[in-house]
């Protein structure tokens, strides 16, 4: 998913009518300080990393003088936030708050609706509340054809146990806003904790908003970047990755790297290997198949849908260019895809990879195609010269995920053998 920074996440809320404090972004303590000046002390000064709980991390700090602003700022930037670099800070106004309240609305795939949650004890220890009284967050599942009505948000809140006629009146077009952005922008997840209840109405404290990466094409305007749940920034291959899908709705090319610099198939002992599968569930068959073997794969990619030739060019070399691989397998489903133009992909994309062997490979490559014009997908192989190569197998669809795990092992053990490459 495209997960997006808090300070992005406000701007989007902002644009769309909920109250969020004054404030920006900045990347250096210096314009810090000028932002706090021009805001106003005291402030807020908030880590811009993809994590949560940065207030008990230390990740969020508050100020009153111009000093303790470039202090903390200089602070935030020096020290990674679990692990992850801070690259920009939020100096916003430091609010008043009276009370905390949780809003949110996200996806249900077990009723395939959205979902709206409320809990008017928000903040910090909310999943611990959700988990010791799950009472205390209300979950309403909303039809997607009638969308979130004024009336409706009212009579959500009138069911949220403590809930006000004050809270009613303030937090219902709140609601209907957040059910708003989480339509109009693709949303996995729209997530306001804490809404900051102050003298002055209800204020977005934070903001978490996850758009669907099947969606991300759909947003040029937001500069969106697949981020997964990896916890970190976006890896160079990603985000060019992360543009192959747009303008173009042929399929999908998805693509995450697990590993991006084999630092965990060494600690594992494992051989890093790149992947791509038509299907998510023969994708997780198949990294089951192989890691028993011995086999780690650094990246996650899903072509499915039926893409374009020049889709399945463009994330091959993508999964490509990943340097410490020792293999790479492609796996397809039995599905409908036209495998042939998949083939025709791949085969240009080695071409330009391998071009002093006309796209003949130097690590061992499996292709297990089936599905639609499997047979045909196999022959722009051979009439192409790549079949030819030692260290390309091509399988059917006779063979099942263990038989292509098992194949390439084999595959890969006489590569090595014959090259003397260590694992």
């Amino acid at each position: 998913m495209a997960r997006l920074y808090e300070y992005q996440g406000k701007e989007l809320l902002r644009g769309m009518g909920i109250p969020v404090p004054r404030g920006r972004a900045v990347r250096d303590p210096i314009q810090a300080a000028k932002i706090a000046q021009e805001i106003g002390l005291p402030v807020a000064i908030k880590a811009q990393v993809l994590a949560g709980r940065r207030g008990k991390s230390g990740g969020i700090r508050f100020a009153t003088t111009l000093e303790e602003v470039r202090m903390a700022a200089r602070a935030l930037f020096r020290e990674p936030l679990h692990g992850i670099p801070v690259e920009a800070i939020l100096v916003e106004e430091r609010l008043e708050i009276r009370r905390e309240i949780y809003l949110a609305v996200t996806a249900d795939p077990s009723r395939r609706q959205p979902v709206v949650l409320v809990s008017l004890t928000g903040g910090v220890d909310i999943e611990e509340t959700a988990a010791q009284d799950p009472r205390q967050v209300l979950r309403t599942p909303v039809n997607i054809r009638e969308g979130l009505l004024d009336h409706a948000a009212r009579n959500i809140l009138r069911k949220t146990p403590g809930a006000t006629s004050a809270d009613i009146l303030s937090l219902a077009p709140v609601l209907c806003s957040l059910y708003r952005t989480y339509r109009q922008f693709d949303c996995k997840l729209v997530e306001i904790n804490p809404v900051a209840l102050t003298s002055a109405g209800p204020v977005a404290a934070d903001a978490r908003v996850d758009i669907d990466d099947d969606a991300i094409w759909r947003h040029p305007e937001l500069g969106l970047r697949m981020t997964e749940e990896t916890g970190r920034p976006p890896t160079p291959l990603e985000v060019i990755a992360g543009t192959i899908d747009v303008g173009d709705h042929r399929g999908t090319a998805h693509f995450v790297q697990l590993d991006p610099d084999g630092s965990v198939a060494r600690e594992l002992g494992k051989i890093p290997v790149a992947f791509d599968c038509v299907g998510t569930g023969a994708s997780l068959t198949t990294m089951d198949e192989l890691v028993p073997l011995g086999y780690y794969p650094v990246n996650f990619a899903d072509t499915s849908g039926n893409p374009s030739a020049s889709k399945m060019y463009r994330i091959t070399k993508v999964i490509l260019a990943q340097p410490q691989i020792q293999g790479y397998l492609f796996i397809s489903c039995i599905s409908s895809q036209q495998l042939d133009n998949t083939a025709r992909g791949i085969v240009a994309a080695l071409k330009e990879v391998f071009p002093a062997t006309g796209g003949q490979p130097n690590i061992p490559m499996l292709f297990a195609f089936r599905g639609a014009y499997d047979e045909e997908a196999v022959q722009v192989f051979r009439d192409h010269g790549i079949a030819a190569s030692p260290w390309v197998e091509l399988l059917g669809r006779e063979v099942d995920e263990r038989d292509a795990a098992l194949a390439f092992h084999k595959l890969h053990r006489r590569w090595r053998d014959a090259t003397g490459s260590v694992p």
